[in-house]
């Protein structure tokens, strides 16, 4: 008689805690949730704030987007670094079992999320740049942040109803795929292959090919830019960006999990714990490239905040609603 997949997991979650791990490790991996935590939760939760308080300036259709990401890694940090910094804590998954496989669920689904943003946005500016005739309108951006959800679930879902599963990643302080099982009962090898195909590869193939274009494009017109063009390029420069900082985050985990499941490497736990801290921090980049490179944001926040740049007179007040009016023109196309 086969084992159940809560049996496997289980035996699999006790032998992961019975693996040597210093305190030193778990000290670390506290510490460092907990400024993953504190970061992810306050930077996002400001510019969520300030693109829904200024949605006048702010709601263009590449923001739309932007705050589909800021609200997935907002609820990573309000939700998920909580219990992984409290396992870090007591030295290992302190939440059971369920608790571990949801966990793993929500974070995956909240991953893929990301990435799926992440590729709207290219294609957004692609679009924008390359065809400018064809470019995404808020309702097409609201809609496909809708479908980004769609994409990410699908992802995420398989391992629920058996393809796949879930378990205690290495340290044991949090949970996620188990990158390392090769179950014939849950067919885990086909479904890391479907997820390296549609959650990364396929992902970046679009990503790399969207920008390419976009550099293609910009060397040609470059002289002839306005200033509406060097503000489009810096937008298109910041989503480039904030797709290099998660790309790099991710990339190590990203290979740790390959190397795991097609090339049976077993790597320490103290030395499989990094690539995942690593990779938590992603959402604590983008709120800060959003912020140093989007000339709007620091007006928004002055503006809600009440505060008035010294000098501003008359010119001023037609600048901005010169500024407003520049907006709403590009938030129609």
């Amino acid at each position: 008689m086969s084992m159940s997949p809560y049996l496997r997991e289980t035996n699999h979650m006790n032998d992961t805690v019975n693996e040597e791990i210093s305190a030193g490790i778990y000290v670390g991996a506290s510490i460092a949730l907990g400024i993953i935590g504190f970061f992810g939760f306050t930077l996002n939760l400001i510019v969520a704030i300030i693109i829904v308080k200024d949605a006048q300036s702010l709601w263009t259709p590449v923001n739309v987007i932007l705050f589909n990401l800021v609200v997935g890694d907002f609820l990573v940090a309000a939700l998920g670094n909580p219990l992984a910094m409290t396992s870090a804590i007591t030295s290992g998954w302190y939440w059971g079992y369920d608790m571990c496989l949801w966990y793993a669920w929500f974070m995956s689904t909240l991953g893929f999320a990301s990435i799926g943003n992440l590729t709207v946005m290219a294609v957004e500016r692609w679009l924008l740049i390359t065809r400018p005739m064809k470019a995404l309108s808020i309702r097409h951006a609201v809609f496909l942040a809708f479908a980004v959800w769609i994409y990410a679930l699908s992802l995420s879902l398989p391992p629920l109803f058996g393809w796949g599963s879930y378990g205690p990643e290495a340290g044991n302080v949090s949970c996620s795929v188990s990158w390392e099982v090769h179950d014939s009962a849950t067919n885990s090898d086909s479904y890391i292959g479907f997820l390296f195909t549609l959650g990364l590869v396929l992902p970046v193939v679009i990503i790399v090919t969207s920008y390419f274009a976009i550099l293609t494009t910009t060397i040609k017109v470059e002289r002839k830019a306005g200033a509406r063009g060097r503000r489009e390029a810096k937008v298109t420069r910041m989503v480039a960006l904030m797709i290099s900082a998660f790309l790099i985050a991710w990339s190590p985990y990203a290979a740790l999990a390959l190397a795991a499941q097609y090339f049976n490497a077993k790597p320490s736990p103290s030395v499989a714990v990094l690539p995942a801290l690593l990779a938590k921090s992603s959402i604590c980049y983008n709120p800060i490239i959003y912020a140093g490179l989007n000339t709007q944001f620091p007006r928004s926040l002055k503006k809600i905040l009440g505060i008035r740049d010294i000098g501003v007179g008359t010119n001023g007040s037609q600048q901005t609603a010169l500024t407003t009016f520049v907006n709403k023109q590009e938030q129609k196309h």
